[in-house]
């Protein structure tokens, strides 16, 4: 289901879910994604199809208490929409029944609030896939308010509204350094993939220390036209690396750990000095030495991306394999031969087998 994709109307952009975790929202974010054009009718959804939209993966009993738990958040949520006209407090569904025998969950939208999911003239809209696919809660919901401006390229909030939509802890207010750390940092790195040109800037006022007033995101606009379609897993796979390598507001550690996270690794796997910069020494040897180490890095860098491309299937063993070929072999020798045997159909040969198949072929053009 990597083409499911999600459309409300941006009035739901207003509503603060910053109480809902991760799964939470995924759960919600489903049931909006199945919501549209569907009216005020009641809709009959079996555990398994949630889970699969949600990427679910624990049990039916568990399950259960998350989608029990996500509806009492949303009831809880002290908000209103308005339409110029009328203010209406927020309660999503008037209908939310859950059947442990049939393992099905029934909802209706109140009809108070279709028009957030029906007739839009004004909506956000992203992949369903894409979303659930973060791993905080504080980076989904800026993804989503980030995608209501997908072909502006720029959103700002002003510090309170920051807090409100993330349900920041109200001590973060007095520690700028927790923003940066516990909320803008992963936000950073989990949406560099999927956002591309992603940078945050700070907005400081006037007066006495210079207060935080507010943030800026900004971000390479999207095209008008564009899809939120797959173009193929690795090529997806492939795009989220390079939207990495490329942001210049990333430090070194922060694309390492941007890297972790879609190659699914324990943060604090890849090394930073995969991104190292020449340090601008005076000393001609020093720097010739640095530029050689840096296009080492660059090179091992596109040789991950070009397995990941094509095979997807990276883990450190295969890392460092990868790292040995290209040390004895070059670049544009073990590219050939990676694409080589995509070609020849060989995405179902176990890891270990596929390598060495690859390195017995390097080895005999070596030796022709």
């Amino acid at each position: 289901m990597n083409n499911e994709i999600v459309k409300y109307g941006n009035r739901l952009n207003t509503i603060p879910l910053g109480k809902l975790n991760a799964n939470e929202l995924n759960l919600f974010i489903s049931l909006v994604q199945q919501s549209y054009q569907k009216g005020t009718r009641t809709l009959l959804y079996s555990f398994d199809k949630l889970k699969a939209l949600s990427k679910y993966d624990r049990s039916n009993e568990r399950f259960v208490k998350d989608i029990m738990r996500t509806n009492s958040k949303l009831l809880s949520i002290n908000a209103y929409i308005d339409d110029g006209v009328t203010i209406k407090q927020f309660a999503c569904f008037n209908t939310f029944e859950i059947n442990r025998a049939t393992h099905t969950l029934k909802v209706a939208v109140n009809p108070d609030f279709q028009g957030l999911f029906n007739d839009l003239s004004h909506w956000t809209r992203f992949q369903l896939a894409q979303f659930n696919d973060l791993h905080s809660a504080y980076a989904k919901n800026m993804f989503r308010l980030i995608k209501q401006y997908r072909t502006v390229g720029r959103l700002k909030l002003t510090s309170d509204e920051l807090f409100k939509q993330l349900d920041l802890p109200k001590s973060y207010k007095k520690d700028q350094g927790n923003v940066r750390k516990r909320v803008l940092r992963p936000i950073k790195e989990e949406l560099t993939p999927v956002i591309r040109g992603l940078a945050i800037k700070t907005i400081r006022g006037a007066g006495r220390g210079r207060p935080v007033i507010g943030y800026e995101f900004t971000w390479h606009p999207e095209a008008k036209n564009a899809d939120d379609f797959e173009k193929g897993h690795y090529a997806d796979q492939r795009m989220k690396l390079d939207n990495i390598d490329l942001n210049p507001d990333l430090t070194p550690k922060e694309k390492a750990r941007a890297y972790d996270r879609v190659l699914g690794y324990k943060l604090g796997t890849t090394d930073p000095k995969l991104w190292k910069e020449v340090d601008g020494s005076e000393d001609k040897e020093e720097v010739e030495k640095q530029l050689t180490e840096k296009e080492k890095f660059d090179q091992y860098r596109e040789l991950l991306k070009s397995w990941v491309q094509y095979f997807n299937k990276l883990d450190m063993k295969t890392t460092g394999k990868l790292k040995t070929l290209l040390d004895g072999y070059g670049l544009d020798d073990v590219k050939a031969q990676i694409k080589r045997y995509a070609s020849l159909g060989s995405l179902n040969i176990d890891t270990p087998t596929l390598l060495e198949m690859i390195e017995n072929s390097l080895q005999q053009g070596k030796e022709d």
